[in-house]
Order: C-alpha cells, then sequence, then structure tokens
C-alpha cells in the first residue's frame, strides 16, 4: 500500500459529499491507496451512513470512537495506528482532495526520496477558487532550515501534506489531544522538525471549502476554550522552533493572533471572562515589542491595544462585530438596535430618502464596519454593493415596496451576500421581480413582533370596538372597512371604527394622485350617505402598544387588497401582530401569502365572514381561544428569534 488517507469526521452528514466523490475520482489505482475514516461519536448518521459508502468501496474503511474526543487529533492518532500506507494524508471531511494528487505528491516523494511533500492548495467559497500557499522562491537549493522558515511564514499550517509514515511512528509524533485548535501547527512543526528531506511541488494539493453552511463546525465556532488553546499552542511553538533555531514570534505569531482576534469577533459564542482575558494580556504584553512591528487591520489593532492596555470592558465592547445600519425609514429595524447593541457594536447611516444621503456620513462609516444591513432594497443597497470592500459583509433587507422600483436591477450582485425577504410569497416575489438576482443569495427572516409592552384591554365594550391601522394608500382598504362598519351599526350603533395612522388629506404627496384621492373622496362620501360620522374617529398617530388597549380595541382588520401582480399585497402586515399582541382579534381578508405566516381561521374568504365573525363574538365560546392561539403564534416572530436569525445570516457567510 502506497498511500494511507486519514479523514477524521464528527457530525458531518451534508458535508461530506464533495469530500467523498474527491475520493472516487483519483487517478492512482484504487490498489495502491486506502481511506480511513474515523468518527468521532457522531449523533446525526454520519458513522452509518460512512458504514454504508465503505461497503461499496474495497479501499474505503471506518472506524468509531468509543466516546467522542472533541478535537480531530485522536481520530487522526487512530487512523494512522490503522494505516498500511507507506506514506499517509490527512484530510479534513469536507474538503476535496485533487484527482491527480495522490499520484503526483507520491512520483515526487518516490524520486526525492522525501519525508514529508507539500503543495499549495485552492479555496472554494462558491463563487470562484483562489490558490494560496504558493511558494514561488521554492529552490532546491534552500537548506533545510530555509524550507521549514518559507513553510511557516508563507502557508497555512494545515498539515494535507504526504508525510512517510515511518517518520511519524519511528518519531513518535502525535497529533495533541489536549487542545481544540492549533493542533495541526503542533504536529507540522513537529514532522518539519524531524524530517531529513522537506520537499515542496507546485501543484494545488486540495479544495479548501469556504461555503456558507447553515451551521458553524466546531472548528469555526471561538470562545474561552478554543482562545486557552491557541495561547497553549503558541507557547508550544515558541519553545520548539527555538529548538531548531528559529523565532515564532517573529515568523508567524502575527497570523496567530489575527486568527484568534477574529475568532472571537466573528465566530464567539460564549463570554470570554476575566481570567480568560487576563491571561490574552500577559501573554500579548509579554511580545509587545515584537507584535507592535506588525501591521493589524483596524479592528483587529483596536482589540490588541485593550490588551496592551489591559481594558477587560474596551476589549469586551471592541470584540463585537462592527455593525452598520443603513437605509431611509428605519421604523421596522430601529425597535431592535438596543438588542443588537448587545452582539454588536452598531452605527447607523440614515438616508434623508430612497437615494439621497450624505455620501462622505456613509463612505466614512463604511470604512469602520466588519458588517452592513440595508434596510429596504432602494439607493442605499445599490450604493453599498458599489462600495463595499470585499472583507466586508452586506445583507439587504427587502420588504414589499421596492419591488415596484428598478434599484433590484442596479445591485452589483457580487458584494450582495445574501438579500432577506420577510415572508415566503415575498421570498418569490423578489426572485419574479429580479430574475438576475441568485435564488442562493436570497433567505427568509420574517418581521419581529416585541409582544412583550402590549397594554392589555379587559374590557367587554371592545367586542364594539374595530381598529384600522393604517389607512393611506388606497390598498389598504378603508372603504371595506367602511362597509363592515356600515352592517355592524345596521346591527347595534355601538359599534365603532377607530382609525390609526395619519389621514388622507395630512399627506401633501397623495395630494398629486388624482386616483388615491378620488378613493378617499368615496370613503368620505360613503361615511356621509350612511351616517357613519359618530361612529368612526380618526386617531392619528398613537403608540398602538398602549392605544389598542386604552381604545379598548376588540378587533383590528387587515382589509388590504390582494394583487397578483408586482408589488402584491401585503408582505407581513404587522397590524395583525399588533391586535394579537395587545389582547384583540386581528380578521384578516385573505391576502395571498396570509396563510403562510397566520392561523387559518383567523384568514377570511368575504368581507361578510368577518361581519359575522365580529357580530358572533360576544357569544363566541371560541374567541378568547382564537385570541390566545393568535398572541401564541406572535411568540415564534419575536425579537430573540429575530436576532438569533439574524446572527445567523451574517455568520453563515
Amino acid at each position: 500500500m502506497d498511500i494511507s488517507i486519514v479523514i477524521p469526521c464528527y457530525n458531518a452528514m451534508g458535508k461530506m459529499e464533495r469530500c467523498l466523490a474527491s475520493l472516487r475520482e483519483q487517478t492512482i489505482l484504487d490498489s495502491r491507496f486506502e481511506v480511513i475514516f474515523v468518527d468521532d461519536c457522531s449523533s446525526d448518521g454520519s458513522y452509518e451512513y460512512l458504514n454504508e459508502q465503505c461497503k461499496k468501496q474495497h479501499n474505503w474503511s471506518v472506524y468509531q470512537l468509543t466516546k467522542n474526543s472533541g478535537s480531530p487529533s485522536k481520530p487522526r492518532n487512530l487512523g494512522v495506528e490503522k494505516a498500511q500506507g507507506e506514506y499517509v494524508f490527512f484530510l479534513d471531511c469536507d474538503d476535496e482532495i485533487l484527482p491527480d494528487t495522490l499520484e503526483i505528491h507520491y512520483d515526487s516523494a518516490v524520486e526525492r526520496n522525501a519525508c514529508i511533500v507539500r503543495g499549495y492548495l485552492l479555496t472554494d467559497n462558491g463563487v470562484a477558487q483562489t490558490a494560496m500557499n504558493e511558494l514561488s522562491s521554492w529552490s532546491t537549493s534552500l537548506t533545510k532550515l530555509e524550507r521549514i522558515k518559507l513553510i511557516i511564514s508563507q502557508q497555512s499550517t494545515t498539515v494535507s501534506s504526504l508525510i512517510k509514515r515511518d517518520l511519524i511512528v519511528s518519531e513518535n509524533i502525535n497529533w495533541p489531544e489536549d487542545i481544540r485548535v492549533g493542533e495541526d501547527s503542533l504536529f507540522l512543526i513537529k514532522v518539519l522538525s524531524k524530517s531529513s528531506n522537506i520537499e515542496y511541488i507546485s501543484h494545488p494539493t486540495f479544495i479548501y471549502n469556504k461555503r456558507k453552511t447553515f451551521t458553524l463546525s466546531s472548528t469555526q465556532e471561538y470562545g474561552s476554550r478554543e482562545l486557552n488553546n491557541h495561547i497553549d499552542v503558541w507557547g508550544r511553538l515558541i519553545v520548539a522552533m527555538r529548538e531548531i533555531g528559529l523565532e515564532y514570534v517573529t515568523l508567524r505569531l502575527k497570523i496567530g493572533l489575527q486568527t484568534a482576534i477574529r475568532g472571537l469577533i466573528f465566530n464567539n459564542k460564549k463570554e470570554i471572562s476575566n481570567l480568560d482575558f487576563e491571561r490574552f494580556a500577559k501573554f500579548v504584553n509579554s511580545h509587545k515589542n515584537e507584535i507592535l512591528k506588525h501591521n493589524f487591520d483596524n479592528h483587529v489593532s483596536e482589540i490588541l491595544n485593550t490588551l496592551i492596555t489591559r481594558d477587560f470592558e474596551g476589549f469586551t465592547e471592541m470584540r463585537k462585530p462592527k455593525l452598520l445600519i443603513a437605509g431611509h425609514d428605519l421604523k421596522f429595524i430601529k425597535p431592535m438596535i438596543p438588542e443588537l447593541k448587545k452582539s454588536y457594536q452598531v452605527k447607523v447611516d440614515e438616508w434623508t430618502g430612497h437615494d439621497s444621503h450624505d455620501e462622505s456620513l456613509s463612505k466614512k462609516l463604511l470604512q469602520w464596519a466588519d458588517y452592513i444591513w440595508c434596510e429596504w432594497l432602494l439607493g442605499n443597497a445599490v450604493w453599498y454593493s458599489m462600495h463595499k470592500a470585499p472583507n466586508q459583509k452586506l445583507i439587504i433587507r427587502m420588504h414589499r415596496f421596492e419591488l415596484g422600483r428598478d434599484f433590484g436591477e442596479k445591485l452589483d450582485l457580487k458584494n450582495v451576500d445574501s438579500i432577506v425577504c420577510v415572508s415566503l410569497l415575498f421570498f418569490e416575489k423578489l426572485l419574479e421581480r429580479f430574475p438576475s438576482i441568485p435564488r442562493s443569495k436570497v433567505k427568509l427572516i420574517h418581521n419581529f413582533v416585541d409582544t412583550t409592552e402590549y397594554l392589555q384591554s379587559k374590557s367587554e365594550n371592545k367586542f364594539y370596538n374595530i381598529a384600522l391601522i393604517g389607512s393611506v394608500p388606497a390598498r389598504k382598504g378603508l372603504y371595506r372597512a367602511l362597509e363592515v362598519l356600515q352592517h355592524l351599526t345596521s346591527v347595534s350603533p355601538a359599534y365603532k371604527l377607530k382609525v390609526f395612522g395619519t389621514k388622507h388629506s395630512d399627506i401633501p404627496w397623495l395630494q398629486k394622485h388624482s386616483d388615491e384621492m378620488s378613493y378617499f373622496d368615496e370613503c368620505t362620501s360613503f361615511i356621509k350617505e350612511n351616517h357613519l360620522n359618530d361612529n368612526i374617529e380618526f386617531l392619528g398617530h398613537r403608540d398602538i402598544k398602549l392605544a389598542l388597549a386604552e381604545e379598548n380595541i376588540g378587533f383590528v382588520l387587515s382589509l388590504s387588497d390582494d394583487s397578483t401582480g408586482i408589488p402584491g399585497p401585503e408582505s407581513f402586515h404587522l397590524a395583525i401582530a399588533d391586535g394579537f399582541s395587545a389582547g384583540a382579534r386581528s380578521l384578516i381578508l385573505k391576502w395571498s401569502g396570509a396563510e403562510y405566516i397566520y392561523n387559518n381561521e383567523d384568514i377570511f374568504n368575504s368581507l361578510e365572514e368577518i361581519k359575522s365573525a365580529i357580530l358572533k363574538s360576544p357569544t363566541d365560546e371560541n374567541f378568547h381561544a382564537r385570541v390566545s392561539s393568535g398572541k401564541s403564534l406572535m411568540e415564534c416572530y419575536n425579537s430573540a428569534n429575530f436576532l438569533k436569525d439574524f446572527q445567523n445570516a451574517f455568520s453563515e457567510l
């Protein structure tokens, strides 16, 4: 057996198909290599799946540890024990080995009698593949020390190399099982220091997969354990490299620090304790003079400064990602900012219009940001898509209004990481309206509803009070609400319609639209002709969380137009959520997509059904149950769930 490929696996279902496919495509004969999978007690069926796959490939085998080890080191050590090949190649289960890697690297190893053969790698982000770790200055005249220095300083320390198994065994080179991160650096330096012949060939070895996934892998999550592992590893590497005459602090600590700090910024899932901070600060200060010789990006530099000055509070704040929220009319996202500030440093670029802003301010804020959230797919989204840097992440949230504009056609899509829609129907409508936007860049995150601060109405009089929250423009259905009111008052004059929001006559831009003005003139005539003046109140803008209960509202109407075209019906209609959250019952005249958001028993096919539901409510035993059911559903759209989806949207990029 020439080569043994060792692949550790843990909960890898859905992530290893590319790896398995690449193993089947090797140009070297199956009889010359084996594949050894070692499962670290997966709980998602990975081990069972690999068992089935190994039955189909005579040179594949799979083993499983008796208990989870928490890192790939123990599985790799077991893989070496089981290996029969002259050389060992370590590969991660979500990466791909190139078809000719084994054949080319083995031939080179035999020809040069190499202990280790390294190439370069390709990174794949789902859009393009990029070559990394190429050593253009490599030559046969380099000494062993010069070769090690070049590899450590100019390549990532991944060990996807061809390594003589006898070297690993005879020199007792084990993967360190006491750490979770940085284990590859320690293993590699041990191999390099014990090798008599180190070779590099200008050939891509494997594809490192940086494609988006729905969950972070264990190696992407970064917290207290990972930070302490890194500090331990750096100390060990300093000692190990000094033994062969090289300084790790000079050659590679900058990369190590940058990796650790960026992990703390972007992948941290847990708090870092004061004790962790003090240990990190002590290490940084012990190498401060050498560290300060390097240039780091602004955010990393800010965190290093808090370590040097031992400012724990500053460190805690600075290690949050920098989030820039940009757009005009931020009413849907502003209530979330206090919660977002717990996880992000937040700044706001508030535009003066759909396509107008202070460009100098936007440029300044853009330089500061790690993440950009454009609220509305308008001019703000276009501008940021054209100006953001490659390392910045841009997410755009589209509601409904934007489908009636052409800004989506002007986006620089290569710079847009994701577009968020607030409902399932508008997910599809976005793709219909702007076919150039790839489906893979679109995701669904519902609007959030904060149900915690709504005043609750207890009065039985609420059965006679109906609300319409927002009556402008005409598509909101004020005329239909008046028809409902007219029918109800014919049964009892106690019924009242209370309209919240700006009245049509107080909106200057509306005066320019004759069709809109004609519609509201009809509404005015209807009120007069049916003697409804005493039964309708236009209350203007109020704090809805308090006003619905203060006005003893029992029902909130959603009577908007249902349109199959563009831009379409309501995308979410927060008025419905307002009603349930305040203890009222929201009644929805069916519009397309409502069934994907709200309970079916609250969606009606006609005004007649809505009228009937209101009239029978005082004696309807199910009224309170339906209000309670609606309110419970609103909890699914709470701010905590939105925050989780918001964070995942960026962490998946």
